[in-house]
């Protein structure tokens, strides 16, 4: 079953409200204390498109000179990165970031994965359109999945044949 609760983390809402008003969206953020200082890993998506590294340049530049004064550190190693095209999901938060994106679910009601585009998450119900079972590639239309039933999840990307 998947983590919950990523966006109550103190470091996470901070981060969050810090980067939003730039457009972008916290995926993920993981502070560890090393002997030689503070590693931070940042984890960002856009609202609208795709991310580039100019956006991820963007993020790092803001980032970076506030938490080195706010934790009073030389020592900080920073990296920001795209959650990527086949992302593991660590939190169900994620289904709220990537609404609207395709994801590959393990669902035990369903006995295997399903494959479908994220159309909404709201009150523990993941509704997913264009659905199809992935071992027998039967379609489903749009499905609606309690998070507690979804075991795994990740990003999933169709490539698109040239005709």
């Amino acid at each position: 079953m998947l983590a919950s609760g990523i966006e109550k983390n103190p470091l996470f809402v901070e981060l969050d409200a810090l980067i939003q008003p730039m457009g972008y969206r916290l995926v993920d953020v993981v502070r560890n204390d090393v002997r030689d200082g503070i590693q931070l890993t940042v984890v960002v998506a856009k609202g609208e498109g795709d991310i580039t590294t100019d956006d991820l340049a963007a993020v790092y530049n803001v980032v970076y000179p506030r938490y080195q004064v706010i934790w009073k550190t030389r020592d900080l190693t920073l990296e920001v990165s795209s959650p990527g095209l086949q992302r593991n999901f660590r939190d169900s938060y994620e289904f709220h970031v990537f609404t609207g994106r395709m994801v590959k679910v393990y669902s035990t009601s369903h006995k295997g994965y399903l494959e479908g585009r994220i159309e909404s998450c709201d009150n523990g119900l993941v509704t997913l359109s264009q659905a199809r079972l992935m071992d027998s590639s039967q379609e489903l239309g749009t499905v609606s999945l309690q998070l507690d039933d979804i075991q795994k999840a990740k990003l999933t990307y169709r490539w698109e044949e040239k005709k």
